[in-house]
């Protein structure tokens, strides 16, 4: 007898404004995207990336694969606090794939003022409208499409923009991890049965938590990407935390501390970090494990950490998909977001 999870019917009924698609289609938009030239003139002396919510999880990601590789940061700024270094040396991207985020307009200001180098990655909306009056350069990303869910095209746009002022070849880098993504989100497509489909798992051990999700500094990205989706997709709360720094806080609430039945913690464990890391992970787990709690232990798969970041996201998406169909709720759809947005008008 199949699951909840293995019927098509009720994850269309539930998918009805087709959430789903959007998020199997997360490998090719990066694909599209990187074809698309943005005119940037490098090289960058620093780089500031401006957005808040799902617009900026692609700067996230990249600016943990620039820690890696790259002698130039990439900074991701959430908020209204434009950092004192950005300058006219800087090159600030503003992402806003709505065009209308009024923290990313705001800033825009400000960085024109000091006369930093402008870019805009957008849809259209004031963002777009303003740039093009103001002939300041821009890639425009496909419309029709949630925030969060746009990730592909906003990612691959951001990297073309890193590409070509030469903070590092993400041009080159994300085309090779694409091809492996692709083939992950098969192998966690509606269509697997939930026996072999690692996304609908751990949907199933996920329901009626609270997760609290773990990654490595090298992937911190990847954590938080999960936490946003299961607020929006599954409309439920979720929290992230970073490895090995929860050992020096986190591990005494979790052990020591009164239990709550309805909290889990999750490690994201990745194969490209060291060793040393992933035997950490493993003591944390079984320490909890020895106090009566049941921690998750997810084991990422990449040949670099720039694709183990990919292949996280895409396996994070689908888990809040899932959750959202055993919760029967739509996972487009976000009120709450739109109700405070009207109050801060």
């Amino acid at each position: 007898m199949s699951g909840p999870l293995d019927q098509r019917e009720r994850i269309a009924e539930v998918d009805k404004s087709g959430m789903l698609q959007q998020m199997l289609a997360f490998p090719s938009m990066i694909g599209e995207m990187l074809q698309v030239p943005a005119g940037v003139e490098g090289p960058a002396e620093k780089v500031c990336v401006v957005g808040m919510g799902g617009s900026a999880i692609g700067a996230d990601i990249l600016s943990d694969y620039c820690a890696e590789i790259s002698e130039i940061p990439i900074t991701v700024v959430r908020g209204l606090d434009l950092p004192k270094w950005v300058d006219e040396h800087t090159l600030t991207v503003f992402m806003s794939y709505s065009g209308n985020t009024w923290e990313t307009l705001e800033l825009y200001d400000v960085a024109k003022k000091r006369g930093s180098s402008l870019f805009g990655i957008t849809s259209g909306g004031k963002l777009l409208e303003r740039m093009e009056a103001e002939g300041v350069p821009n890639m425009k990303v496909p419309s029709g499409a949630q925030p969060r869910a746009a990730l592909g095209y906003l990612l691959g746009a951001t990297g073309v923009v890193i590409d070509e002022a030469d903070v590092a070849p993400a041009r080159r880098d994300l085309s090779k991890a694409v091809p492996a993504v692709a083939d992950l989100i098969q192998n966690l497509s509606p269509g697997v049965p939930t026996a072999t489909n690692m996304a609908k798992r751990l949907a199933e051990r996920l329901i009626g938590k609270v997760p609290v999700i773990y990654a490595p500094r090298t992937i911190r990205s990847v954590a938080m990407r999960w936490m946003t989706q299961i607020n929006e997709n599954s409309k439920t709360l979720a929290f992230s935390g970073e490895y090995p720094e929860m050992n020096h806080n986190h591990i005494v609430g979790w052990v020591e501390g009164e239990r709550c039945k309805d909290m889990v913690p999750v490690f994201l464990r990745s194969s490209a970090p060291s060793k040393k890391i992933g035997e950490r992970i493993e003591g944390s787990a079984q320490l909890m494990r020895e106090s009566m709690l049941d921690p998750i232990v997810v084991e990422l798969s990449g040949r670099s950490l720039l694709e183990t970041s990919l292949m996280g996201v895409a396996l994070g998406d689908l888990v809040s998909f899932y959750l959202a169909v055993l919760r029967n709720v739509d996972p487009s759809p976000v009120s709450s977001i739109q109700a405070l947005k009207e109050r801060m008008k």
